[in-house]
């Protein structure tokens, strides 16, 4: 059923006309994203109202990047200028990484009552970084005002560090994967 008081006719929204004293236009950019936050977007055209702001991305592998979106297409290619990618870690990871145990059960109970509280974080710049639109995982704008918020109580660590964690991780549960895999072939199951 349509939500006739969400849409609006093309009569209903007011002409923007060029002043001829200063160039500025009658509809401001708060009526334009007024009229299009009354839209309901569930493709990658849910994005122009992002366009000039900053968002956070994350992608495929754990990535996560923080950077100006400029431009976008229908296959979610993004464009991200003035980029800084951020990892998190956890204690354990820097104090216990030999005791780390990769798992897959999402149904079991440690996994889904523990609250991860991270407490340390890398970051560096990265510049400019096109996306790839089949990689991305999540996007979302990012409230300036509120954005240092987070990482205020957490402890910077070295980039070198912070990745080569990331990376040793990535290689036990690619290890505990395919461990799994060969067990449920031997089972018969694929």
């Amino acid at each position: 059923m349509a939500n006739n008081k969400t849409k609006k006719n093309a009569s209903e929204i007011p002409e923007t006309s060029t002043n001829e004293n200063n160039g500025a236009t009658n509809t401001n950019e708060e009526e334009a994203d007024l009229y299009l936050d009354q839209y309901n977007f569930t493709t990658t055209a849910a994005l122009v109202a992002s366009v000039d702001r900053k968002v956070m991305v994350e992608v495929k592998g754990g990535h996560i990047f923080f950077g100006i979106l400029r431009t976008y297409d229908h296959f979610a290619n993004l464009t991200l200028e003035f980029v800084n990618e951020r990892i998190y870690l956890l204690r354990d990871d820097l104090e216990n990484l030999q005791n780390y145990k990769p798992g897959t059960n999402l149904s079991a109970n440690i996994f889904n009552n523990t609250v991860k509280n991270y407490e340390f974080y890398a970051e560096r710049q990265v510049g400019c970084y096109l996306l790839r639109g089949e990689n991305v995982v999540f996007i979302g704008e990012v409230d300036i005002d509120k954005e240092d918020k987070p990482i205020k109580n957490m402890i910077r660590v070295d980039w070198q560090l912070a990745s080569d964690i990331i990376e040793k991780k990535n290689r036990l549960d690619l290890r505990f994967k395919e461990q799994q895999k060969e067990l449920y072939a031997k089972k018969g199951l694929s």
